[in-house]
């Protein structure tokens, strides 16, 4: 009898060790929701509302607009086009987000391809929970396009932010 009341005692200890050890942990985990939108004026382009939504699990960057502020006429027929978002953290850039287009005999439809420029969705990857609203500020865009005559032309464009939202669960 004294052996049956042990091990219930050491069943109901064990298991109110792990629930405690459930329950703390969760309250622990940050479910917190952050969104920034970011902003940046260059030469030839602007670049209007890049995202970084943060979620406990996920991180999204992306579904910018870029503008070109030159004549359209100039770049109509452009049969290339790349871009990349980069953060710096630790005094290292590191691209977060690219894209590259390009066409033979043809146009790649520049202007009308860049009214979005589409976004990616990814678990975290190394270090991506020590990024902050200070390496998000350090994001730059590279742009590199080819005019109608084929010139090469490249240009960064230092982004800020210019809202930031917080939802939390409490």
């Amino acid at each position: 009898m004294k052996k049956i009341i042990v091990i219930c005692l050491g069943v109901i200890i064990l298991s109110n060790g792990i629930w405690s050890y459930m329950y703390f942990n969760k309250l622990n985990v940050n479910t917190d929701v952050h969104l920034f939108t970011l902003d940046g004026t260059g030469e030839q382009w602007d670049v209007v509302g890049y995202k970084i939504l943060i979620s406990p699990h996920k991180i999204l960057r992306g579904d910018a607009k870029l503008v070109f502020k030159g004549d359209s006429t100039q770049i109509d027929k452009s049969t290339y086009y790349s871009f990349q978002f980069k953060e710096r953290i630790n005094n290292k850039e590191e691209v977060v987000y690219s894209t590259v287009a390009s066409s033979y005999n043809g146009s790649v439809s520049l202007l009308s391809n860049l009214n979005s420029t589409g976004a990616i969705t990814s678990s975290y990857s190394y270090g991506e929970l020590n990024k902050d609203r200070t390496t998000f500020e350090s994001s730059t865009l590279t742009i590199t396009w080819n005019d109608n005559d084929g010139e090469i032309h490249t240009e960064t464009i230092d982004l800020d932010v210019i809202n930031e939202i917080t939802l939390d669960d409490e």
